[in-house]
């Protein structure tokens, strides 16, 4: 059944004090009838002129008009919604450029030491997981990354500190920055590594400095990989990515999210299947970009298999046209890749039309983002240059002469502003900063850069994924939960801070023009698709340390409303989702939509008394009926996925 687009259905007084003409359900009268129209609103557009507007109208999820309100009334029909926004802000969709999505998996389905301090805690929280998982093959988890210190601590070998709790399986955790496993001694005999195994390129084997045997750290994806390929389950299943990925969707709908560049690290095709059912199926709320993996042992001989999973991966909403590299890892001064194997194949990749996506980030003295310069600078010089948009992510270090090879190469940054505010280079002085995370040198120099999270590669990640932490960061280059604005002086750098009109262009315009994505998205302007956030404050007329405080209220995707802050939901709504959805046919009889409506006008006189309590019950009662209906066939996918995103907000409003 085709997807319908439920933005603003109707009577939203309680929600924006709306206003609506015309019969809710009436057909439209006119081919240039909008669906719906936002009015009265604070609409930046971040189009070319970064212009201010009154009001937009859509109609079949792209936007029909942009101006001021005496010009959306020629797009009123008889069926047009009308949304006062009251002053409120409008702006374009989110775009995230470096988003790890699927490793939500791991918080669905893995032990996250996280939440735990001491290495008692730890082993208590691995022997209770054990205990209430029996009869698993292996123990997958995420956290530990002071595994080193405990382990000196207590004179023990990191893998000792697993050994004690869990020494029949396979145990592997992996720290939060992915770059480092911790794993027991099970796992390294599964995987066949002794202290007689060499390190593989661009990774490292840890190992005692007496003995020469693995003390259970492996460093980089090259080592990673020779314990989780030996795994009984090396990655996650088809039906438990497909989860995750609707999991992750719900996230980013609150955090305003649309689009985002995916960087996948493992290299199965589970993740790739996941994503094609999803899309199939109408379920794919968020433009998705992927970038494989390419194996740094491997070189151009892995670039038929690359272009086979290209060529076999494309949907309506996602596509595979990008390959992920690592110049480096993490912590050491180590470059992952020969030199001239790693030109060789990008240059090889940039023959075949992909885009290479370059992980850099560097230290004091050792800038890999030099290298991968080097290797676009290479692959022009043999294939010609092109519009490919390559991109070099985090890029922590970057040389001065360095940022006009960007432009001239038409390389694009995508560095994590969130994490400008961190202390991880506290110890750095003087002239030296003038390289650490530059912003406005790449604006000053006409560079687009795509802002991104690099999500969940901290542990503040659902803090640093949203993007206001991101735009409010860029501009302070602060710790977010420690500024005011007395503060803002006290920046080191400040040769360095963004504008916030370019902090948003760098999260909307140039995200979409990271995945060659510009002309559907990225600023609100006639043709583009309407993918859309309402923000409860105009981030214009706020305090910049504020900025990652003001909420998103309300997310749409090419015209369909994914997300809704509950203070916005009321049964009198869902009753007029209820009567739009009967009105397009998504129920097989009248008597659904009957039953459905006898529940919610219970609801809205109980609403009235403020009866939370039995609002709760009554709507958990509606939710059941949902649930039936479902199970019987006698609803759509497209309504019972929007009335039950409703309902659990409703339950959660009044909990």
């Amino acid at each position: 059944m085709t997807i319908k687009k439920y933005l603003f259905p109707l009577l939203i007084v309680f929600l924006f004090n709306s206003v609506f003409t015309g019969s809710t359900l009436a057909k439209k009268n006119s081919n240039q009838a909008a669906d719906f129209i936002f009015k009265n609103g604070d609409v930046y557009t971040v189009d070319k002129d970064q212009t201010w507007a009154e009001a937009v109208a859509v109609k079949d999820g792209k936007i029909l008009y942009v101006g001021n309100d005496k010009g959306v009334a020629a797009f009123k029909g008889t069926a047009t919604r009308v949304v006062d926004l009251k002053g409120k802000m409008l702006m374009p969709g989110f775009v995230d450029s470096h988003n790890h999505a699927y490793l939500m998996a791991e918080s669905l389905f893995w032990l996250s030491l996280n939440p735990y301090s001491t290495v008692e805690e730890r082993q208590q929280a691995i022997k209770d997981y054990l205990k209430e998982n029996p009869g698993i093959k292996q123990l997958r988890g995420v956290g530990w990354d002071e595994v080193i210190r405990d382990g000196k601590d207590r004179g023990l070998a990191p893998r000792e500190l697993l050994d004690q709790v869990v020494s029949d399986i396979p145990a592997v955790f992996i720290a939060n920055s992915h770059h480092s496993i911790l794993v027991n001694s099970k796992a390294l005999e599964v995987a066949g590594i002794d202290k007689n195994t060499p390190d593989p390129q661009g990774g490292t084997i840890e190992r005692d400095p007496a003995t020469g045997e693995p003390t259970g750290i492996l460093h980089e994806f090259s080592a990673q990989n020779l314990v989780i390929n030996a795994l009984p389950q090396p990655d996650f299943t088809v039906e438990q990515y497909k989860e995750t990925i609707i999991t992750w969707q719900e996230i980013a709908a609150e955090d305003g999210i649309t689009s985002t560049f995916v960087p996948v690290h493992y290299p199965t095709e589970n993740l790739l299947k996941a994503f094609e059912e999803l899309d199939n199926t109408g379920k794919l709320t968020a433009r998705y970009d992927l970038g494989l993996w390419a194996d740094e042992n491997k070189g151009i001989e892995q670039i038929g298999r690359l272009k086979e999973l290209r060529d076999n991966y494309q949907g309506k909403s996602y596509k595979v046209d990008t390959i992920k590299i690592f110049a480096d890892g993490v912590g050491e001064h180590k470059l992952v890749w020969d030199q001239d194997v790693l030109e060789k194949t990008v240059a090889a990749l940039d023959k075949e039309g992909f885009r290479v996506y370059i992980h850099a980030i560097g230290d004091q003295g050792f800038y890999p983002s030099h290298n991968a310069l080097d290797a676009f600078e290479y692959a022009a010089e043999v294939n010609g240059k092109r519009d490919s948009r390559h991109v070099i992510t985090h890029i922590d270090w970057v040389k001065e002469e360095d940022v006009a090879r960007f432009k001239d190469l038409g390389v694009i940054p995508a560095p994590q502003p969130a994490w400008f505010g961190k202390d991880w280079y506290s110890d750095v002085s003087g002239e030296q900063l003038k390289n650490l995370n530059r912003l406005n040198s790449y604006f000053e120099a006409g560079i687009p850069v795509a802002s991104s999270s690099d999500f969940p590669s901290t542990d503040t990640f659902k803090r640093d994924m949203y993007p206001l932490t991101g735009i409010e960061v860029g501009i302070t280059r602060l710790d977010p939960d420690a500024t005011a604005e007395t503060d803002l002086d006290k920046v080191v750098w400040p040769k360095e801070k963004a504008t916030l009109e370019e902090m948003i262009t760098s999260y909307t315009f140039n995200g979409a023009n990271l995945i060659f994505q510009e002309d559907e998205r990225g600023s609100i302007e006639v043709g583009k698709k309407a993918d859309l956030v309402v923000l409860d404050k105009n981030l214009f007329e706020i305090p910049i340390t504020t900025i990652g405080e003001a909420k998103v209220l309300l997310t749409m995707f090419v015209g369909q409303e994914v997300f809704r802050h509950f203070t916005l939901t009321n049964a009198t709504y869902i009753k007029t989702l209820v009567e739009q959805f009967e009105e397009d046919g998504e129920f097989a009889n009248h008597g659904v939509a009957r039953s459905l409506q006898a529940h919610l006008d219970t609801v809205v006189r109980l609403e009235k008394k403020e009866a939370a309590e039995r609002v709760v019950k009554h709507m958990q009662s509606f939710k059941q009926l949902l649930e039936n209906h479902k199970k019987d066939g006698l609803i759509s996918e497209v309504a019972y996925n929007n009335l039950k995103t409703n309902t659990d907000s409703l339950i959660k409003k009044w909990q």
